[in-house]
């Protein structure tokens, strides 16, 4: 056999292949997310409210920042934030609990549409202008049958600093 058969039996070995495995993972559905910028004004020396709004499909919850049992993943949102900006505070929402069969307790989940506040401040020593905030948000989604591996969704907040105000 030639070199070029090889290689083009290999390819479509490992496409099938591929496409074999695919079949018999679960469908995994993706949630949304939306970053917001809260606070109408801001300026060097003051704290900035940002916001995560995040869509889960029908079906689907993730754990609280909080689960019950410590072996499952916490849905956890962390700035990268640039110099002069500091997280103050994170505000997850108030988690429901979902019984399931064969646990003694409910799991701690988020589902449906939810927000996770921060309060960050933002250093004299920031310049105006934009300024690119960079998080990341860890959670592990799962349906009433099946959890999926962890995931990990890269997000930014584009604040706008103005000049501090002229006395």
């Amino acid at each position: 056999m030639s070199a070029i058969r090889v290689h083009a039996f290999a390819v479509g070995l490992i496409g099938l292949l591929a496409a074999v495995s695919a079949v018999g993972q679960p469908h995994r559905p993706a949630p949304t997310f939306e970053t917001t910028v809260v606070s109408a004004r801001i300026q060097p020396g003051v704290t900035a409210h940002l916001r995560l709004k995040v869509v889960l499909p029908d079906g689907l919850h993730v754990q609280s920042d909080k689960p019950r049992d410590p072996a499952l993943v916490a849905t956890s949102l962390t700035l990268s934030a640039p110099d002069g900006v500091s997280v103050l505070r994170t505000t997850y929402p108030k988690a429901t609990d979902l019984a399931q069969p064969g646990l003694d307790e409910p799991l701690s989940v988020f589902s449906g549409t939810f927000d996770i506040d921060m309060d960050v401040a933002i250093s004299r020593s920031v310049h105006p202008g934009p300024l690119a905030v960079a998080g990341q948000l860890r959670y592990q989604s799962c349906t009433d049958q099946v959890c999926f591996p962890p995931s990990r969704a890269a997000l930014t907040w584009n604040v706008k600093v103005n000049a501090p105000a002229r006395d």
